[in-house]
């Protein structure tokens, strides 16, 4: 699950397939930033998706699915940071009896609250150009200026003609907080607690979970945890022959200092597998 710290891998499923796309407007595509048309629309650029049994203990039953999003995120990536597309759909599709076709898709919508944030200046309100009025502690303080939420349908069968139902939050209702970009010490002195608190427990419609758990969605910045070598790859792959393509420990690693946005969701694996 994508808890504080989380360094995504590349790890294989025995899933059958779980591949994540996107669809904006009457588009359906999922890219990488080397696709020309996705230079245009960085908000919807899906950088790499996983997929993989859960290591945690106890929690053998579930499959984690990684969607990541808005590749070469710099800390220093103020004062917008970023925020997903309310414009578009965020897609996992899942085929589990192998035919090329998606038979659960978990669809990611996305809604934009600016609460308007205004400090007395010269003795006329003047609203601010920040995300934040002060430091964040928690999920939907007052502090907070720009708030981006989101819900999860998940439809059974084809995505333009199956069945759907939303994802419940086992806090109640169906929507979900995403929490604000790190941006700094002063704005959010403990980013790792303050991530944490917006993983969230759901109840997925049909699904009984293992016993004593509930499956868990987060949204949210993360490291970068693919290596590459961007700026000589793409220079007609200009790597000397001591260079390791994409090395974790070496320097060469352009990304190492980058964080992306990943769609983190948990699944029992009974849940998914079964034919639909």
């Amino acid at each position: 699950m994508a808890t504080p710290g989380f360094t995504s891998t590349r790890a294989r499923s025995a899933l059958a397939c779980a591949i994540a796309t996107l669809s904006i407007t009457a588009a359906l595509a999922s890219s990488h930033r080397e696709a020309p048309n996705i230079t245009q629309t960085p908000k919807v650029d899906n950088t790499d998706t996983y997929a993989f049994r859960s290591y945690e203990s106890g929690r053998e039953g579930y499959v984690v699915v990684l969607a990541n999003y808005i590749p070469l995120q710099d800390a220093y990536g103020g004062p917008n940071y970023f925020a997903m597309d309310p414009d578009a759909l965020y897609e996992i599709h899942i085929d589990n009896n192998g035919d090329a076709k998606e038979d659960l898709t978990f669809s990611f919508k996305f809604t934009n609250t600016i609460r308007g944030t205004a400090l007395n200046i010269g003795g006329k309100m003047v609203p601010i150009p920040l995300v934040n009025s002060g430091s964040l502690t928690t999920g939907s303080q007052p502090q907070l200026n720009f708030l981006q939420t989101y819900t999860v349908d998940l439809i059974k069968g084809a995505r333009r003609s199956g069945t759907k139902a939303s994802v419940g939050n086992l806090l109640g209702g169906t929507a979900f907080e995403k929490p604000m970009d790190n941006i700094g010490n002063k704005s959010i002195p403990n980013y790792s607690s303050y991530a944490s608190m917006h993983i969230r427990g759901i109840d997925i419609p049909g699904c009984t979970p293992p016993a004593g758990t509930f499956p868990r969605v987060f949204v949210g910045q993360r490291k970068e945890g693919f290596g590459v070598n961007l700026g000589e790859i793409f220079d007609l792959v200009n790597i000397p022959t001591a260079k390791v393509i994409g090395s974790r420990s070496g320097s060469f690693n352009a990304t190492a200092n980058k964080n992306v946005t990943t769609i983190a969701i948990e699944l029992p694996i009974s849940c998914i597998t079964t034919a639909t």
